[in-house]
Parts: structure tokens; C-alpha cells; sequence
């Protein structure tokens, strides 16, 4: 759908509604996780691992994401010359991004993972520019910084540095992001030639198949999984959910809608993700995570108010 220059984008209520749903959804994604790997100071020994849950989450909805598409005669074919796109995007986007932010996770609470999800369109930004050549406006370079500082208050949990606590955990999950936002860099143009629920599920098929090797390794490196019924409705709530429902939303609208209109709705997470690990888990708020999130959400609102294109790969981060 074009709309002409200062026209408004018309949102019917049934797509604005969606779109809602799947952002609340996303926001329960950390929590869901958490449940499945364990909480609190150190996971327990008895729930499944991070790789595992990475790769079985994406496994599953890839395929049924396949099976849909294909069902429906809107699989796409891949071209041989993007083939090493896709494979940058599963490998990167969805094996070593939610494998490393998984693993981070661990040790970290939900509430600061939320807010530094939030954050990777500033990472975007930053990788587009630098390696893309992509210009941006003096307010987007001042949103930049603002952000970059407000993950920084976040991952070290004030304003000196320091090793203790989460920070490392914190750290690692930064690092799975800025993992994330290269694939999408690099998968940039996938959803300018290919329908982008066929990206998404070749990318989710790609990653999990790459990460199953080492899967399999941790699994038998653990105990035997023991799921409850909470662990099982957490993964269930991360694949059927979050991977399947709400992308199948996001990329259904996205055909309709620009990315910078269907942005301003990501921002339901960040408020949502620390309500929920607030009261669902017991976790806290402290001043200085605080501060960092709202530099954070300033910032990513000051760089993408005039951005499009760049994050349609990675609609809604690690979620």
C-alpha cells in the first residue's frame, strides 16, 4: 500500500487490533523463556538448555511455518544467488543471536532483557551506518547517542562500570543483539524480493538446523529434561505464539503497512515485558535500569520516527 507524501496511513481496527495482540504476546516472550530455562540466580539443573530451547523453538515453527506456506501455495523459491543471504540471516538472525541471548538470559532478569531488546533498532542504526554508508539526520545521530547511553546504564546497571551482579549476562545479551541487527543488515533487501513469511521460516529452518549439532551435545551434557506443565506451556507460548502467531501478523500487515507506522506498536514491550517479570516472577526495577530504559526509548523513538526498510528482518528483536 503507497500513500502520497503527508497523506496519514489508514489502519483498519481489526489490523490495529492484531497487531496489538501480537506486540503484547512479544512482550511475554522473555518471561515464557525464563520459565523454560530457569530463574533466579542460577538456571536450574533440570530445565531445558538455552541452545535447546533456541533450536527447538525455531524448529518447530519454521516447519509449521513451511507446512502453512506451502499448503497455501505462497511458499517462495530462493535464488541461487541469495541463498548465502538466507543462510547469513538463519545462522546469524537465529542460531548464534538467540543461542548466545539465551544463554545470557540465564542470568540476567527478564525486565533488563526487555529493555535492551528495545534497543536494537539504535544497534540497526549503528551497523546500517556503518556498514551501509546509511545517512542519518542530526536528530537520529543525537537519538543515537542518547540510546547507546542508555544501553550502557543498563548493562552495567548504573553510571560507573562494573562486574558485578548481571552486568555480564547483560553484556552477553547485548552481544546476541548486535548479532541480530548484522544478519538484518545484511538480509536488508530479502523482503523486497521475497514474501516475508517465507524469509522468516527459511531463517528459522536455517538457525535451528544450525544450532541442533550443538543441541544435541548440551542435552547430553544435562540431566534429563523434566518439564511441568509451565515449561511446556513456555515453550509452546515461544513457538506456536510468539514465532508462528505473531509473525504471521507482523509480516501479513507488513504487506499493507510501512515499517515506521507498525513500529510505534513495538513499543507496547518495553512497558508491558517489566510488568509482567515484576509480577510474574518477582523481579525488580532498580533507579538506574530505569533511567537506562527511558534514554533508551527516547532514543529509539528519535531514530525511528523518519526510518523505515532497515528493521522489517528483525520486527520485534530477540522475542
Amino acid at each position: 500500500m503507497t500513500h502520497g507524501a503527508g497523506e496519514p496511513e489508514r489502519w483498519r481496527l481489526r489490523s490495529a487490533l492484531a497487531l496489538t495482540v501480537a506486540c503484547v504476546l512479544w512482550a511475554g516472550s522473555a518471561i515464557a523463556a525464563k520459565v523454560a530455562i530457569g530463574h533466579g540466580a542460577y538456571p536450574a539443573a533440570d530445565k531445558i538448555g538455552p541452545i535447546s530451547l533456541a533450536c527447538l523453538r525455531f524448529g518447530i515453527a519454521g516447519l509449521l511455518l513451511l507446512w502453512y506456506l506451502r499448503a497455501t501455495g505462497r511458499l517462495a523459491a530462493v535464488d541461487r544467488q541469495d541463498r548465502w543471504r538466507f543462510t547469513v540471516l538463519g545462522v546469524m538472525g537465529i542460531g548464534v543471536t538467540y543461542g548466545v541471548f539465551y544463554g545470557g538470559m540465564q542470568y540476567t532478569t527478564a525486565t533488563e532483557t526487555t529493555f535492551l531488546v528495545a534497543a536494537e533498532p539504535i544497534l540497526i542504526a549503528v551497523l546500517a551506518r556503518s556498514l551501509l554508508g546509511e545517512r542519518l539526520q542530526p536528530a537520529q545521530a543525537i537519538g543515537l547517542a542518547v540510546g547507546l547511553f542508555g544501553v550502557y546504564v543498563i548493562v552495567f546497571r548504573g553510571f560507573v562500570p562494573s562486574l558485578q551482579g548481571t552486568v555480564l549476562a547483560n553484556a552477553v545479551v547485548t552481544i546476541a543483539l548486535l548479532f541480530e541487527a548484522y544478519a538484518s543488515v545484511v538480509g536488508k533487501g530479502l523482503t523486497q524480493r521475497y514474501p516475508g513469511l517465507s524469509v522468516a521460516a527459511y531463517g528459522m529452518v536455517i538457525g535451528a538446523l544450525f544450532l541442533l549439532p550443538a543441541a544435541l551435545l548440551e542435552t547430553c551434557r544435562r540431566p534429563m529434561w523434566k518439564p511441568g506443565w509451565p515449561e511446556v506451556a513456555a515453550v509452546a507460548y515461544l513457538t506456536l505464539l510468539c514465532s508462528c502467531l505473531c509473525y504471521g501478523i507482523w509480516y501479513s500487515l507488513l504487506e499493507r503497512h510501512s515499517v515506521s507506522t507498525m513500529s510505534g506498536f513495538l513499543f507496547i514491550q518495553p512497558v508491558l515485558g517489566p510488568i509482567y517479570g515484576i509480577v510474574l516472577l518477582g523481579e525488580s526495577l532498580s533507579i538506574a535500569t530505569a533511567f537506562g530504559a527511558i534514554a533508551t526509548l527516547a532514543g529509539v523513538w528519535m531514530v525511528a520516527a523518519t526510518r523505515s526498510g532497515t528493521c522489517a528482518l528483525a520486527p520485534n528483536g530477540c522475542d
